[in-house]
């Protein structure tokens, strides 16, 4: 059983003079100042700790005006949502009002209200995971909403209803798929349930922010327990409109493949998502016209789009021969640092609807694709 008290003491080990600076001019002000969320989950769970996220009842203009006349640099980032950025040093942290948040249209926007309550806060947030704060005025965890024990039984169960909570927005459904592949987590039965029967039409508020928790999902070491499950509860659908998924693209085989994708070591979020595209595309009318399309399904900018056409160029330019001097003019087309990657995902591709893979045949174009790589990046 994890002991809240040491888990608060450890912790405060995280707190640097800077981010103490923010919260001690809170509380002076008569202020709340709690750090909850993302930095809290995480280091109970043993990772890192690298954004922490302050919660407040102070309002952004007093937030601005007290942090600025302790010569901490202030940006409002938030808008309505009531986030101030605020700049100590070399670091930064999201300063946020204590908010309620009302869904009159399930995919839009909510309406947002200040409040004074850490209560009402912590109840508009999502996972219980997330509701877990520390206190720098006691030097301890605060788990109201049981946080802790999902994370001692490897669950992840919701604030709220699961059937309202993730029709308000679909966002959501992302955000779970990443705690489950980052934290090895199983979602409850009821939200379980619930997923499958939004699945495809799931709705979501924005675009841009779909796209911050796609390529959080895509940066994880592997993705591929979340990938699954949002290829199992049919969601891709309601993420890409357009594109041609194929007929078994949920079929254990396919699964299977996904997961083996998965695995690969790529470390760049669209050559990640292009290999998550192909996977489940149909190709037999897949064209760049579809990965176009990706832009405005994902907010992509000009740049980010056309590095994932560009992609499919290579993908479809692929060398039919192992021929070195080929594979070197491929390289060189498809740029060095994609190409690797490239010559796996192509022959990892090559096995779904049950083709075969030629081994012999792979090992030869991934070692003449390296070969080709070393030797333009030597000149």
């Amino acid at each position: 059983m994890i002991d809240l008290k040491q888990v608060g003491v450890e912790f405060s080990k995280q707190i640097t003079p800077e981010l103490n600076l923010i919260l001690n001019t809170l509380t002076k002000n008569n202020k709340d100042a709690y750090i909850i969320g993302g930095a809290v989950r995480d280091f109970i769970f043993g990772h890192t700790v690298k954004d922490f996220d302050v919660a407040t009842n102070a309002i952004p203009d007093q937030i601005v005006k007290w942090l600025t006349e302790v010569q901490v640099k202030t940006k409002p980032i938030g808008g309505k949502w009531g986030t101030v950025l605020a700049i100590a040093g070399k670091q930064a942290f999201d300063v946020s009002t204590y908010r309620k948040e009302s869904f009159h249209t399930y995919g839009q926007p909510p309406e947002v209200t200040f409040v004074n309550s850490l209560d009402d806060d912590l109840r508009r947030r999502d996972f219980k995971i997330n509701t877990i704060i520390y206190d720098p005025l006691k030097n301890q965890i605060v788990d109201k909403y049981h946080g802790i024990k999902d994370i001692e039984n490897g669950i992840i169960s919701m604030i709220g209803n699961p059937n309202i909570r993730l029709l308000e927005d679909g966002l959501r459904i992302i955000r779970l798929s990443r705690f489950m592949s980052k934290f090895n987590l199983t979602p409850s039965k009821k939200i379980t349930t619930a997923v499958k029967s939004i699945g495809k039409n799931a709705k979501f508020r924005s675009k841009r922010v779909m796209q911050i928790e796609l390529f959080k999902l895509l940066r994880i070491h592997n993705p591929g327990v979340g990938f699954k499950f949002l290829v199992e509860m049919n969601v891709l659908p309601s993420m890409f409109h357009n594109f041609p998924l194929n007929p078994n693209y949920q079929d254990n085989s396919s699964l299977e493949l996904l997961q083996r994708f998965s695995l690969l070591p790529i470390t760049n979020e669209i050559t990640r998502l292009f290999g998550l595209l192909l996977m489940i595309a149909d190709e037999k009318i897949l064209t760049e016209y579809h990965f176009e399309q990706i832009k405005d399904d994902l907010f992509l900018s000009n740049r980010q789009n056309l590095h994932l056409t560009r992609l499919y160029r290579s993908w479809k330019n692929f060398p039919s021969k192992p021929d070195k001097s080929i594979i070197k003019r491929w390289v060189r087309a498809s740029g060095i640092n994609a190409s690797e990657n490239l010559a796996k995902i192509y022959f990892l591709n090559q096995q779904k609807e049950s083709r075969t893979s030629n081994t012999t045949n792979e090992d030869t174009y991934v070692k003449n694709v390296q070969i080709a790589v070393s030797r333009l990046r030597s000149g």
